[in-house]
């Protein structure tokens, strides 16, 4: 009975650890912003001409931002989406927030040349967006592989932040985003990505920002079609994590609590034979 009560105890340890370990592969959840609810549109500058790219926007407030291959003339980047970029910082030691929608008429220009890389950037009034694409070394996928959001200060809304002179305002994101199989589009209903500063570009204080991607639909290393391939559908999360550090606790955990069982129950065997050969004796 007492062998019964401690093997239960660990059980219930192990199980414990795995739903410990399963918790944290979820992604926190934040509520729709306000911010979607009306898709608006930005002047940009005279100079803001697309560049070997088209842009256009449909009846539900999604912008088209489509970018071509310089030799077959082809689409080789397609990003479906209504988006707005957040710059978090401080003040004078308050919390202060600017917001930007990224317009359909925006500057777009990129590059893809290469078989395993491309990058589309997006420009409009005081903002520079740009998305790099890539291949997991087997070709086999395509997926983000870094943003990088460049705001200018002289913008009004940053006036007065503690920055160097001429110098730009950095953010960016540096970790694998959306793996998607060659060949399909990527959609999620809604995808917040969160941007961070390099303490090499001397940031202002406090600063980050996120960029929040509405009805997305995205696709890279396009070939033989102007439209999107099929759908490579995301999960209903909000943010991407790292999953390797939550498997590895939790399978580290069980194992330990296992080795633990089994050496129990070894222990307790020897024990008991032990004594009933010394009571045999």
């Amino acid at each position: 009975m007492e062998i019964l009560l401690h093997f239960y105890l660990i059980l219930c340890a192990t199980t414990w650890s795995l739903a410990s370990a399963l918790t944290l592969k979820q992604a926190t959840t934040k509520p729709r912003h306000t911010k979607f609810s009306v898709s608006t549109t930005e002047e940009t500058s005279p100079l803001a001409t697309p560049v070997s790219s088209t842009a256009s926007k449909d009846d539900s407030g999604v912008a088209y931002y489509r970018m071509f291959n310089d030799k077959s003339g082809a689409t080789c980047i397609l990003l479906k989406t209504d988006a707005v970029v957040e710059v978090r910082f401080k003040l004078h030691d308050l919390d202060e927030q600017a917001d930007s929608f990224i317009p359909e008429k925006a500057l777009i220009e990129g590059e893809c040349k290469e078989e395993d890389a491309a990058w589309m950037r997006i420009s409009w009034t005081g903002y520079s967006l740009i998305i790099n694409f890539a291949k997991t070394p087997g070709g086999e996928r395509w997926y983000i592989s870094s943003i990088e959001l460049t705001v200018s200060p002289d913008l009004p809304q940053f006036h007065g932040i503690p920055i160097q002179r001429k110098s730009s305002i950095k953010l960016y994101h540096r970790q694998m985003l959306i793996p998607t199989p060659v060949g399909k589009s990527y959609s999620c209903s809604e995808v917040e990505i969160p941007l961070e500063t390099d303490e090499e570009d001397n940031p202002p204080p406090g600063m980050h920002g996120t960029l929040y991607l509405r009805l997305l639909q995205v696709q890279a290393f396009m070939y033989r079609s102007e439209s999107f391939d099929t759908s490579f559908e995301c999960k209903l999360q909000r943010s991407f994590r790292d999953e390797t550090a939550p498997i590895a606790v939790g399978s580290t955990l069980a194992v330990a609590v296992l080795v633990t069982i089994a050496g129990y129950a070894a222990y307790r065997y020897f024990k008991v034979k032990n004594v009933q050969y010394n009571t045999m004796e």
